[in-house]
């Protein structure tokens, strides 16, 4: 037996078998007014109230000035921790500040 025989072998064992699922499958078919009397289904709902915008601006609808208004942005916490931006460290890498051999403490 070569090659070519085994695989023609091995293809005609695989839609056969394949065949045989889809008839099996489709002679065990079940009704489906009989799934619909289900009795066990999960329903999920949460309720949903939209924001008034006015209301969350304090009123205020056009900001005179986008600078002077609005959140005080602070530095991240991994940059408070020592960390560094990911653009930084293309600029410590050509700088050769990073030193890549020492050794960590696990």
């Amino acid at each position: 037996m070569n090659w070519t025989t085994f695989l023609l072998w091995l293809g005609a064992i695989y839609a056969l078998y394949y065949t045989a699922i889809i008839l099996f499958e489709s002679l065990n078919h079940k009704d489906p007014a009989a799934t619909k009397t289900a009795v066990h289904e999960l329903t999920f709902s949460e309720p949903v109230v939209p924001l008034n915008a006015v209301e969350l601006f304090g009123g205020n609808t056009a900001p005179s000035s986008p600078i002077s208004q609005g959140p005080k942005l602070s530095a991240p916490e991994m940059i408070a921790s020592g960390g560094v931006l990911l653009k930084d460290v293309f600029s410590l890498a050509r700088k050769e500040a990073i030193v890549y051999l020492k050794e960590v403490s696990f």
